[in-house]
């Protein structure tokens, strides 16, 4: 769940807790004061009538009580049936109700009646004269208090949803300096430890981004020392080691079998020795700081074609295509070779024997493609740690640089190393994305 959907949520909870508590309340208050009134316009409807009957003579109470009635609005007006009986109990009129229970003998108060069709909220009035009942159906009230709280919850609740939505696109503006500061480190790439530079950004993330610069210039200056190290660490062993190369070529003029068998595998330590050390300038040279633009085109067809000439395995096995010949630039020939080399390297090395090594160079406009098969399998496991500096399989000859090398070229000039099994085959695949001199 994003930054900006989980603040959306919160802040809802919260506005969605506030109106559910106000709605509770507010229902509780509203059912309260709908009852009271209704309650009210009963006993006022009752008084009102008790008033107008005290007035009308006995003689004339039987035809006038209908009028009485009609004209008080009992009827129509306010929704109220009216029973008025006589204090022995016999009904003398009422309002034209036939749901309405005939059960005069209620004392004198508020009364809930029951009959077949309805529920009867009451009042009773008991005058010197009457008894004066009035009534109205409580399932009429119910529908009127359904109607107001409908009215009085809905909007608010609009207004709240209306709000969230205001609400995420204002937390999406806030929080654009937060997705700015993530954008800024997703493009990066593993070499770039520059400061951190945003256009205004939040007080609260300066800290942050202050902190992220430390911590960057840091790694910059660790990475830099052991660079400078590697790099100085080689050349400075290259000296003894080549004076260590030259003694032993004097020495093998000697004529001692054994001895020549011991400077022979001397010589041949020593000469692994001096490759390990040309890889490890080779990384410490990729891995330094340097432009990537390159300014000086060059064919790929005489490169490849140099590359496999000049290879020390036995060419016999190696067939190579190649499929454009245009001057290609954005790599650098050198990088290039090296990465042809060590490939071959590779696939000679750990090649069934007698087997034959196939090398593709494909350019399009877009991609140049550097595919290497040999005759091999290589597990799963063993094709992640691959490109992993110094690792090897088993007693494997070999520093574990060659493929490291490789990857890290393809990584510093944008493009990937892909490592696979097809098959019987073993498939190396290096790819830069390449511009073409028109």
């Amino acid at each position: 769940m994003s930054l900006r959907l989980r603040l959306t949520v919160l802040v809802a909870a919260v506005f969605l807790g506030f109106w559910l508590i106000a709605s509770v309340w507010m229902i509780s208050g509203l059912n309260n004061k709908l009852e009271v009134n209704f309650d009210q316009r009963l006993r006022s409807t009752a008084f009102m009538l008790g008033n107008i009957l005290a007035h009308v003579p006995k003689d004339a109470l039987s035809k006038s009580l209908p009028d009485i009635i009609n004209a008080s609005g009992v009827n129509t007006e306010k929704s109220l049936t009216c029973q008025i009986s006589s204090l022995q109990g016999s009904i003398i009129a009422s309002s034209n109700s036939q749901s309405f229970p005939n059960q005069p003998s209620l004392n004198q108060g508020f009364s809930y009646l029951s009959s077949e069709q309805a529920q009867w909220r009451t009042f009773t009035l008991i005058t010197a004269q009457y008894k004066i009942t009035i009534a109205d159906k409580v399932a009429e009230r119910d529908v009127l208090y359904h109607d107001l709280l409908i009215s009085i919850l809905i909007p608010p609740a609009l207004a709240i949803f209306v709000a969230l939505i205001l609400l995420w696109f204002a937390i999406g503006t806030g929080i654009r300096p937060i997705k700015l500061l993530i954008h800024a480190l997703e493009k990066r790439g593993s070499h770039d430890l520059e400061p951190i530079q945003l256009n205004q950004p939040l007080k609260e993330l300066q800290p942050l981004i202050t902190s992220q610069n430390a911590l960057m210039a840091r790694l910059a200056k660790g990475i830099s020392r052991e660079k400078h190290f590697t790099s100085n660490a080689a050349h400075e062993l290259r000296t003894p080691l080549a004076g260590i190369l030259a003694q032993i070529q004097l020495a093998e003029l000697t004529q001692d079998t054994t001895q020549q068998k011991a400077l022979g595998q001397a010589k041949k330590s020593a000469h692994r020795l001096n490759t390990i050390l040309d890889n490890l300038l080779v990384l410490a040279h990729v891995d330094a700081d340097t432009p990537l633009n390159i300014t000086e085109p060059w064919e790929l067809d005489s490169l490849i074609t140099t590359v496999v000439t000049e290879s020390n395995n036995n060419n016999a096995r190696l067939t190579y295509n190649i499929t454009a010949s245009q001057p290609v630039y954005c790599i650098p020939s050198a990088m290039l070779t090296i990465v042809c080399r060590n490939l071959l390297d590779n696939a000679f090395k750990y090649s069934k024997a007698n087997t034959p090594v196939i090398l593709a160079a494909n350019l399009t406009a877009t991609a140049l493609k550097i595919t290497i098969s040999n005759h091999a399998y290589i597990n799963q496991a063993d094709l992640a740690n691959m490109a992993t500096r110094f690792w090897r399989k088993g007693a494997a000859n070999g520093a574990g640089l060659g493929l490291s090398i490789v990857a890290s070229i393809a990584e510093k000039y944008q493009g990937s190393l892909t490592l696979k099994n097809n098959n019987a085959l073993f498939i190396a695949e290096f790819t830069v994305p390449v511009k073409v001199n028109n």
